[in-house]
């Protein structure tokens, strides 16, 4: 059974936040393959750029994650079946855990996805995915040394 167009863009938003969270940093960049990730003071766009700025920014652990759950949620979403456009917000809720180093489990980051999606060959993909941060917390563990700058993301776009 053919799945409807809300339930295949719903999927390709799970994807990026199970992908990004296992570390998978070449199968996020296949969704963004004709796209780009705009995020505080970045652009990455097509898949060698999402996957060799997610591999410069994240900090990976030993596991091969990056010990972060990415939750999506609160999604208002907009089909517009005769150009074959969608777009999407979503809230964004990061949590982490870091035993080793000390950080008990909690909300590193806040904020909204701006998403639009183009309908390809009868599929769904990522046209623009906006990362809008609206509080950070503790981000030591999440982001490698010297590539966010809380300043510039803590409550942009209240």
């Amino acid at each position: 059974m053919k799945m409807s167009n809300e339930q295949q863009i719903h999927n390709l938003i799970a994807r990026y936040t199970h992908y990004v969270d296992q570390a998978r940093f070449d199968k996020v960049g296949d969704l963004f393959a004709n796209g780009k990730i705009i995020s505080p003071d970045n652009v990455m766009e097509g898949k060698v750029g999402v996957v060799s700025q997610l591999s410069k920014n994240l900090q990976v652990y030993a596991d091969g994650t990056l010990r972060t759950a990415h939750l999506t949620t609160n999604t208002v979403l907009d089909i517009q079946e005769d150009t074959d456009e969608a777009t999407a917000v979503s809230y964004l809720t990061i949590l982490q855990a870091d035993a080793e180093r000390g950080l008990s489990l909690q909300p590193i980051a806040v904020g909204r996805y701006h998403d639009t999606f183009k309908r390809v060959d009868d599929h769904w993909e990522f046209s623009v995915r906006e990362l809008i941060i609206t509080l950070a917390g503790d981000l030591s563990h999440h982001a490698a040394p010297n590539t966010i700058d809380p300043q510039t993301i803590e409550n942009r776009g209240k």
